[in-house]
């Protein structure tokens, strides 16, 4: 990849970083009965979505029960896609300038501790919110698997080199 190229990859995927970063704050900064009614309501939604495609019409109070009893696994998925998009930009970057991509690694794994650390003491000072070391291991975990995915696209863009290098060679 040339230089000019990857410098921009590079200032795209700060900016979304950037972007992703300040939307946490933000879900962060809501009080907790402003973030308790953001969360009901996708909640709500998805569970209205299913009901229609999967099981038909349901009543406001099936849906209402259904979301109620779902709404802590929808607010800990949140986490852990945010997060997920944290560790994807990141690692992401690092893949295209270091050459030791177990330092880059460790590197971006010390990154998502740190702002998921300072994420909950954030909400600690938020009215209504606190800080939990769960939601630090779903966010790191999330994390995690935005760096899987990079090294996963990485080993099938190898494989698939390697198979076109074969097929030049048995081709011609």
């Amino acid at each position: 990849m040339q230089k000019y190229t990857k410098k921009i990859i590079t200032v795209l995927g700060l900016i979304l970083l950037a972007a992703v970063y300040v939307m946490i704050f933000q879900f962060s900064a809501d009080d907790g009965e402003s973030s308790s009614a953001l969360s009901m309501r996708v909640t709500e939604f998805l569970m209205n979505t299913y009901y229609k495609l999967f099981v038909g019409e349901n009543s406001a109070e099936v849906i209402y029960a259904a979301a109620d009893g779902a709404e802590d696994i929808i607010r800990k998925l949140a986490h852990f896609t945010e997060y997920m998009a944290v560790g994807f930009l990141s690692y992401g970057i690092v893949v295209m300038w270091m050459k030791n991509l177990r330092a880059g690694f460790i590197l971006v794994l010390l990154q998502l501790f740190v702002s998921a650390g300072a994420d909950e003491l954030h909400q600690y000072f938020v009215p209504g919110r606190h800080a939990s070391v769960r939601d630090v291991f779903i966010d790191v975990s999330g994390g995690a698997m935005g760096i899987i995915i990079i090294l996963c696209v990485k080993g099938i863009k190898r494989g698939w080199a390697r198979i076109r290098e074969r097929e030049s060679k048995i081709c011609f």
